[in-house]
């Protein structure tokens, strides 16, 4: 979009992903793609294209007569400054605010809350448990694991309407070209599955709850809060780039002759972005980039899949939050435990439902996780799942990507996007049949190569024209 005399301000931590084009000829930017090739969303503000950029977070832009940008003005800047409090005062803070800002944004709108065995939709959960307004729903996939109990029990608890889907296997594959229109090929395609329900719940109330972002802020990073720029700058190559992205980003690096060499490429530009980020701990250090630079453009672009169909409330986006969390000493925020304290005080139901993290271990006794009766209790419980599997023939424990790309139906798809009708004329041939017969060979080590070509070929048959 062109954006003329106008100021555009956005939130902290946008929930949707929004661009804006400058004059000029639209090129593609091979080295924004390669990035996205290898993390699986675009780092900062770069798109496929170099005249097109996304927004950045909590910034103020204006753009003169001619759509140009005039001036880009930051507005918040993430910060570690400990208040001296209590673990109950920010426990009671938090309440205030998490409450406060669902009951805002949603009085008098019927609810629709996704729920599941973690603690985040949970929390929300107990936020409105009291409302008869409420409809809450899940989702698993067949042969994967039974999430679907975990929303049923938090549903009963709390006397939501309640309705569990199962998502087929291969069910991508009927939903990829309207997920391609919603999110723009901006991230993968394989993990959004709220997209097998698309459109299937508007009906059932007027806002989405959404409980995103929970587990980044209430938690700590798992680094020593003294850990030096290099080590941390190394936790994030780490932990940002899959083996498979690699090679995948070198391989277009190389066929698109770009110069110098792809690693040295991105360890500079996530460097870079770090430094941006003047923070001493560590682990407040690092949850500030992930949430700058993941969270604004991976999870707010699969957002588009609820904004879509309706208005969305985000309590752990709001901009209060995030001011909130900048004040909160490490100690408290680590462990998910301002959450778990909140659902034990607020719904002692809520908190007695096991927590799927730590399954079959309750918010009372997650602690004992690793106890010699909780390994018995968990060595049982695979026992009798594997026997299942022997005596079924059917597992209940199978991953997405084994549900979406193995098979001979599944695998007739990915040759017919990857190799038969191969779309994109900027990416060759060769290297996307490189990649598949790699996976057929490898599987799980080369998915995430799979799918960001999955993604490359949709983007290239509906967004790009060589």
């Amino acid at each position: 979009m062109l954006y003329k005399n106008q100021t555009v301000r956005l939130p902290i931590v946008p929930p949707v992903v929004k661009y804006y084009t400058q004059p000029g000829e639209e090129k593609l930017d091979y080295p924004a793609i390669c990035c996205f090739a290898a993390l699986g969303f675009f780092l900062d503000d770069d798109t496929y294209f170099t005249n097109k950029k996304a927004f950045r977070p909590a910034t103020e832009y204006t753009f003169n007569g001619r759509g140009e940008v005039e001036s880009k003005k930051r507005y918040f800047q993430w910060h570690y400054t400990p208040r001296t409090i209590s673990f109950q005062q920010a426990l009671d803070e938090f309440s205030n605010l998490i409450e406060s800002s669902v009951q805002q944004e949603t009085a008098g709108k019927g609810i629709i809350l996704p729920i599941s065995g973690g603690l985040d939709s949970r929390t929300l959960a107990a936020t409105v448990a009291n409302r008869s307004d409420v409809f809450s729903y899940s989702y698993q996939f067949e042969d994967g694991i039974p999430e679907n109990d975990y929303g049923a029990a938090i549903a009963q608890a709390t006397g939501f309407h309640f309705q569990g889907f199962t998502i087929p296997k291969g069910y991508l594959w009927n939903v990829i070209d309207a997920l391609a229109k919603v999110n723009g090929c901006y991230a993968e395609f394989l993990n959004p599955r709220q997209m097998a329900v698309y459109g299937q719940l508007v009906n059932k109330g007027d806002i989405f709850l959404l409980g995103h972002g929970g587990d980044l802020f209430f938690d700590s990073m798992g680094v020593e809060d003294n850990l030096t720029e290099k080590e941390q700058h190394e936790y994030l190559m780490k932990k940002l780039i899959k083996p498979s992205g690699w090679q995948l980003a070198e391989s277009l690096w190389k066929a698109w002759k770009l110069p110098g060499n792809f690693k040295e490429y991105v360890s500079a530009r996530i460097l870079e972005l770090l430094r941006r980020i003047e923070i001493d701990n560590a682990n407040a250090r690092l949850r500030a980039f992930k949430t700058e630079y993941y969270v604004a453009r991976w999870t707010a672009v699969n957002l588009e899949l609820f904004q879509q169909q309706l208005p969305v409330c985000v309590p752990f986006f709001h901009d209060d939050m995030c001011r909130f969390i900048c004040n909160v000493p490490e100690s408290h925020l680590g462990g998910r435990k301002l959450e778990i304290e909140y659902l034990k005080q607020k719904s002692p139901s809520l908190a007695k439902i096991p927590w799927q993290k730590v399954y079959p271990c309750d918010l009372y006794n997650y602690s004992k996780f690793d106890s010699l009766e909780i390994k018995i209790q968990r060595a049982w419980i695979k026992g009798k799942r594997e026997l299942g599997k022997c005596l079924l023939n059917r597992r209940a424990d199978a991953s997405n990507w084994e549900l979406q790309f193995l098979g001979k139906v599944n695998t007739n798809q990915l040759s017919r996007y990857l190799i038969d009708h191969w779309n994109p004329a900027f990416i060759s041939k060769e290297i996307s049949t490189d990649y598949f017969f790699k996976f057929q060979q490898q599987g799980k080590a080369y998915v995430h190569a799979v799918t960001m070509l999955l993604t490359l070929a949709l983007f290239g048959q509906k967004f790009y024209e060589a």
